[in-house]
């Protein structure tokens, strides 16, 4: 090699280094600033880098979401493994929990005596020494032919549940923080805003100004969590085939009837399969063969007026894309069910709307942020059960 040539490559070394420098210069001086009520913070366009020494909580754990995921593993890190943890949800002081719990006591009592936790079988307010099930319609099986299964069901006292966990995570000095962190996820570990990881933890910028210092990040936020990553399906599976979320919907009311019709007041009626309330309508029948619900009935109490006051619910199992059913056909279907049957409505106590996210790609294993509940597609993919399935899967 000449060494011309030589010189040649030096010269274009340091013409390549020169402008490097230049470009890198520049772009510090028009994107770097200081955030005035965080002195540390380097921010670089959107991108926060948070330098700070001192935060406003410093933890072990910090668990985004309040729900019944969020609140099992933050109160078993806390209490059990000595961890001190942060629980962070807008409405952790004010909210109650959404939806209603049913679950085979069985499994619930195991759980309470796994857990260690007695107070725990206290947290239903009803019980049924026998669960029945109607299929009648189809595959020649008559019409009002039921069966009946003794196997033990219980409704959770989801209020009382709530509060036993709250009550627990205080007394083992866990931080609440009523606020949300408003982030999203852009690339592997890297987030819009609010929310950086560095060699020694995790940074968590919340909306109402507290900064949290923490080794590692739960989300519990559910489906829509914008933090946590699935796993792509090529590099899970060698497939590119995605597998989609179906989702259980379900249209739910307390209302007090003047009878209870072919539902028996000492049994909780688990599935009411049947299509004869629909007919009279060929269209109707057609789609709820081809998008099947079932009715779910838990009677509460009889009243003194000879009237019960009852859970209904009108369920889809799964759907997915087309087959998703909607809140308003679920309800149609139940108005049209207890009709048939002869049942009149004369008060309606509350209402319930829920959508129960099933399946789908697990989450991403190489991500910081670890998912957790419906966030990490936890819920049982076959049943929608949730509540034992949280227990059960913290422990």
């Amino acid at each position: 090699v000449s060494l011309l040539t030589i010189m040649f490559v030096k010269i274009q070394q340091l013409i390549l280094f020169y402008s490097i420098v230049n470009i890198s210069k520049s772009f510090v001086t028009k994107y770097r600033f200081l955030d005035s009520r965080f002195p540390n913070r380097l921010s670089i366009g959107k991108l926060v880098l948070n330098s700070a020494k001192t935060n406003d909580i410093e933890v072990d754990v910090c668990v985004l979401g309040g729900g019944i995921a969020g609140s099992t593993i933050s109160w078993l890190l806390q209490e059990r493994e000595n961890c001190k943890v942060a629980l962070v949800d807008p409405k952790i002081e004010i909210g109650t929990w959404y939806p209603n719990y049913g679950e085979w006591r069985d499994e619930w009592h195991t759980l309470s005596d796994r857990l260690n936790l007695p107070e725990l079988k206290d947290c239903t307010t009803n019980e049924w020494e026998v669960t029945e099930c109607f299929f009648g319609g189809s595959n020649n099986i008559p019409i009002t032919e039921k069966t009946s299964l003794d196997r033990p069901y219980v409704r959770v006292d989801r209020i009382k549940m709530q509060n036993l966990y709250r009550r627990r995570f205080k007394d083992a000095n866990g931080i609440t923080v009523a606020s949300k962190l408003s982030s999203s996820r852009i690339a592997n570990n890297l987030f819009d805003k609010s929310l950086l990881h560095d060699v020694s933890g995790s940074t968590l910028t919340l909306d109402n100004g507290n900064t949290i210092r923490c080794k590692v990040v739960i989300d519990a936020t559910g489906l829509e969590s914008k933090l946590v990553a699935k796993e792509d399906s090529m590099l899970a599976r060698g497939s590119y085939y995605s597998i989609p979320t179906g989702f259980q919907i379900a249209y739910g009311f307390i209302a007090t009837v003047d009878k209870l019709g072919p539902y028996n007041f000492s049994a909780m009626t688990l599935f009411d399969y049947r299509t004869d309330h629909l007919e009279s309508n060929p269209q109707h029948l057609k789609e709820a063969e081809d998008k099947p619900t079932f009715m779910y009935a838990m009677p509460l109490s009889a009243n003194t007026d000879g009237t019960y006051r009852v859970f209904w619910e009108e369920t889809s199992l799964v759907g997915k894309g087309k087959r998703r059913l909607t809140f308003e056909e679920c309800k149609r279907r139940a108005l049209l069910r207890l009709e048939h049957h002869g049942i009149k409505i004369s008060n309606v106590e509350e209402e319930e709307y829920c959508y129960i996210p099933m399946g789908g790609e697990l989450p991403d294993r190489t991500q910081r942020v670890i998912g957790f509940g419906g966030a990490a597609n936890m819920v049982h993919p076959s049943t929608g059960y949730h509540a034992c399935r949280m227990l059960a899967a913290s422990t």
